[in-house]
């Protein structure tokens, strides 16, 4: 059974977010963020995870963010006062990020950690895009699993046609403040409700969160992950339905954009599906291999 605290943090502009904090009294600590409408405990590989890590030596801090679950209340701090939000992960901005992962760093620094991995699962863009845009010198590395490519997803869903059509569409309703509008079900492929605003964030070709366009090579989006430092570990599941055009398509993309890291390691796990159900061990073995270096 892992062992630690629940704990939580205050984001800047006042979201109240939990976790679990697995203190190994460590100057290294790998900080997972979880994906759409997920939470920081539902897979197991997390468990799994935060065990070895700790039989290592090494912290572990698995957390919400603000699109945690599809639809949640989320308490707010406002001048002295706790009022009540709602956001989750249908309803969320993709840039938001920022001030979640802060946060989240902030807790960290404050228990003594001197340097952290981030990790995220599938909306792992998150990581990603923290890292460009603050350029963390707290942040040694990152750890990408299952990296999902949701503006993809739409493309071959849609069709190219419908597919611009829509975009269009939801960018004109994000002008008009319509952002909070929810989507019919055939634009819902990665939560059970979608808004306007959670889709323009990473299932468009102009989403900040677009950043794994796997279904377009030539993207202008890949220049994020062109110009990360970072080390960086990837991993797949061959039998990863939800990555689109194939994982081996995605797992050799990243291999070619990843220009400017100082290390690259790209894994498919054969047979693992996007969560890795029956896979954790041999998941977890591959991050604990890769973090040991860093220790």
């Amino acid at each position: 059974m892992l062992k630690g605290s629940l704990v939580k943090t205050v984001t800047s502009d006042g979201l109240e977010l939990a976790g679990f904090w697995v203190d190994a009294k460590s100057d290294v600590a790998v900080f997972h963020s979880h994906g759409t409408a997920g939470d920081f405990y539902t897979h197991k590989f997390i468990e799994v995870e935060g065990e070895k890590l700790a039989q290592e030596g090494i912290s572990f801090l698995t957390a919400n963010n603000r699109g945690h679950d599809v639809y949640a209340d989320i308490r707010k701090h406002k001048k002295g006062r706790v009022e009540w939000t709602q956001i989750g992960g249908g309803f969320e901005k993709f840039e938001d990020c920022l001030l979640d992962i802060e946060a989240w760093i902030n807790f960290l620094i404050k228990n003594g950690v001197k340097k952290i991995i981030l990790q995220g699962h599938s909306l792992s863009q998150k990581i990603l895009y923290y890292q460009y845009v603050k350029k963390n010198p707290k942040v040694i590395g990152q750890i990408h699993l299952s990296p999902q490519n949701d503006d993809g997803l739409m493309y071959y869903s849609l069709g190219e046609k419908k597919y611009r059509e829509v975009n269009k569409k939801i960018r004109q309703m994000i002008k008009e403040g319509k952002g909070n509008k929810i989507l019919p079900k055939n634009l819902s492929p990665v939560s059970y409700v979608t808004s306007a605003q959670m889709y323009s964030g990473y299932l468009t070709d102009y989403g900040a969160g677009t950043l794994t366009p796997y279904h377009n090579p030539q993207s202008k989006n890949w220049q994020v992950l062109e110009k990360t430092k970072s080390p960086l570990l990837f991993i797949f599941g061959s039998k990863d339905i939800y990555m689109k055009p194939s994982p081996e398509i995605a797992a050799k993309l990243i291999e070619e954009k990843t220009k400017s890291a100082k290390s690259i390691r790209v894994k498919i796990i054969k047979g693992a599906t996007h969560g890795y159900i029956g896979h954790e061990k041999e998941l977890v073995k591959i991050i604990t291999d890769w973090v040991l270096k860093y220790k």
